[in-house]
């Protein structure tokens, strides 16, 4: 069963069976609430992105988590994450590490297809594979989501191929890798220093 509390401003709100919210955790969809502070939407679903309680706002068809962002994360820090998911809009990234700082992380990010490169791109799964490990710059932070972009210098310091998941290296052909095991040819935006993954 759920919680009833009052808020500061006199709503009655619920806590959510379960309260305790990873990142990534299903809260509901969009046609039921509008998402708040500390969550994410991705294809009509809300999910925490944040660690903290769930907290539904029946009055105003609202969800949101109590938690707080980490304090550490700041616009223009340079971060290392593998990437998660591959949408048509936005490329899901889990931070693991901010350069310079000591200690993992694991804080939910994306690239928005306008912030992967300094060129057009059309797709998001030309410049980037599942798994893959990136180089990115932090340029915005919001309730619910984090945007880091990859354009200039930044991008995949470590790819791996699509069909046998072994390490690609950098080909003379501009944004084309091959693979070190089957040689299978394909197309990533990388970073200036691809390869220089020894801290991450």
């Amino acid at each position: 069963m759920s919680k009833k509390s009052i808020s500061k401003h006199g709503r009655k709100e619920h806590k959510m069976e379960n309260d305790m919210k990873q990142i990534g955790d299903l809260l509901g969809t969009i046609e039921e609430f509008v998402p708040g502070k500390g969550t994410y939407t991705e294809d009509g679903k809300i999910y925490a992105s944040i660690m903290g309680k769930g907290v539904v706002d029946r009055e105003n068809h609202a969800v949101r988590v109590e938690g707080r962002m980490p304090a550490e994360l700041e616009v223009g820090q340079v971060v290392f994450g593998d990437v998660l998911k591959l949408n048509k809009n936005v490329v899901s990234v889990i931070v693991k590490r901010i350069q310079g700082a000591e200690g993992n992380v694991d804080i939910r990010t994306g690239i928005y297809v306008s912030n992967i490169a300094d060129e057009y791109v059309e797709k998001p799964e030309s410049m980037f594979g599942l798994g893959d490990i990136v180089k990115a710059k932090v340029i915005k932070i919001q309730p619910g989501m984090i945007d880091i972009s990859t354009k200039g210098d930044f991008g995949v310091v470590k790819a791996f191929c699509r069909y046998c998941r072994h390490r690609m290296e950098k080909s003379a052909e501009k944004n084309m890798m091959v693979c070190s095991n089957c040689e299978r040819k394909d197309t990533r935006k990388f970073s200036k220093d691809y390869g220089n993954v020894e801290n991450i």
